[in-house]
């Protein structure tokens, strides 16, 4: 192709991301190497790496994500600022990388001598590493000063290129629609990024929270999910870490449901946790706080005291009354309830005593039953 075709597609492929692989083949082709890639390597510990590749193996692109991320050369492309081209060979140890396993698994099987890197300022955000890389085999690697002349012509219009995908992405996330969807649920959600982050709450969720009753957010660096009892702060740890993994491709075993414990006393929220399946732009995800999880929280009492509510008005209880008949539906001993409402247990054996008799009824689960009757 002409200069002007490459620019061509290389802004083609800026708002169609299936043409990144493809146009990638022919930048390849025009600068002189083997084979390149679009890739974004997360810090140590983070998440959301990826590689886009332009003729390149694919099971070596998983083996390079998973074993040889932090290889010499990324860790020297770390000093690079974005925007300039560099060649790898300049500002490493070439021999030494000769006789480590990085360049028997990765660079020796596809003909790898030499690297082209132009580091992106986005991809470069967070700690993380990430640009557009090109491979020279030894042969090209003679015309290794011509190659980097092709690709500081292109870096501009890539640099350009890329920010539009990314910008594209966010667009096509549909933040506001994502709010309004949670919106609509009757009950507390809230969706969480890749690093365990909190992003959105509905309505219900920022009521439910702010009581901290057993859950709550802790805002330090980052808005984070904080639970008040050890052993719910486990499940919910361990849940939210395999759920992400499942979010992410990982076939590991998951459980997300699980309850939260609630210092006051009150019957637990039930929380339920669903790994949110990646968009078809999930690979350009990784510079963005996209949701990876969606976590709901139910309390169980609210639906018996909206029908306590209902009880109260079909035979003139009190409020107190009231809010004994809501904990009994709710499954709760009068000894419980006494500690839940700070009151002594025979003031709560008279409220529940005057509910029976007011409701026609002589025992707890016989006034639970008529509660549960009632459409909340």
């Amino acid at each position: 192709m002409e200069h002007a075709q490459i620019i061509d597609a290389i802004y083609q492929a800026s708002i169609r991301y299936e043409l990144w692989p493809r146009t990638l083949c022919t930048i390849v082709d025009y600068v002189g190497a083997v084979a390149g890639n679009i890739v974004y390597q997360a810090p140590p510990g983070g998440r959301g790496s990826f590689l886009i590749p332009g003729r390149m193996r694919e099971d070596l692109n998983t083996l390079y994500l998973q074993e040889y991320a932090q290889n010499p050369y990324a860790r020297a492309y770390e000093k690079i600022k974005p925007g300039n081209v560099v060649l790898g060979n300049t500002m490493i140890d070439l021999a030494a990388i000769q006789k480590s396993s990085f360049y028997t698994d990765i660079c020796k099987p596809q003909d790898i001598h030499n690297q082209l890197f132009m580091p992106h300022a986005s991809l470069h955000e967070r700690g993380g590493i990430g640009g557009v890389a090109l491979f020279l085999s030894q042969r090209q690697d003679e015309h290794a000063e011509l190659a980097l002349n092709r690709l500081t012509e292109l870096a501009p219009h890539l640099e350009r290129a890329i920010d539009l995908s990314l910008h594209i992405t966010r667009i096509d996330h549909g933040p506001d629609l994502a709010q309004r969807l949670i919106n609509a649920m009757p009950d507390a959600a809230v969706l969480i990024g890749s690093r365990g982050e909190v992003i959105l709450l509905n309505a219900a969720a920022e009521t439910l929270l702010k009581q901290a009753d057993g859950i709550s957010i802790s805002r330090s660096e980052r808005s984070v999910l904080r639970a008040q009892v050890a052993e719910t702060a486990s499940r919910m740890t361990t849940s939210i870490r395999q759920a992400l993994m499942v979010a992410n491709g990982a076939a590991t075993p998951f459980d997300g449901a699980f309850p939260i414990v609630r210092p006051s006393g009150l019957p637990p929220y039930l929380a339920t946790i669903t790994p949110l399946a990646p968009t078809s732009s999930a690979i350009w995800d990784a510079t963005d706080s996209q949701a990876r999880i969606l976590l709901q929280i139910v309390d169980p009492e609210t639906k018996t005291r909206l029908q306590a509510r209902r009880l109260q008005t079909m035979f003139d209880l009190t409020d107190a009354e009231t809010r004994v008949a809501a904990l009994i539906g709710s499954g709760m001993n009068l000894h419980d309830i006494a500690k839940a409402l700070g009151v002594s247990p025979n003031t709560i054996k008279t409220h529940a005593a005057r509910c029976f008799g007011k409701v026609g009824v002589r025992s707890q689960p016989s006034l639970a039953r008529v509660i549960a009757s009632i459409p909340a």
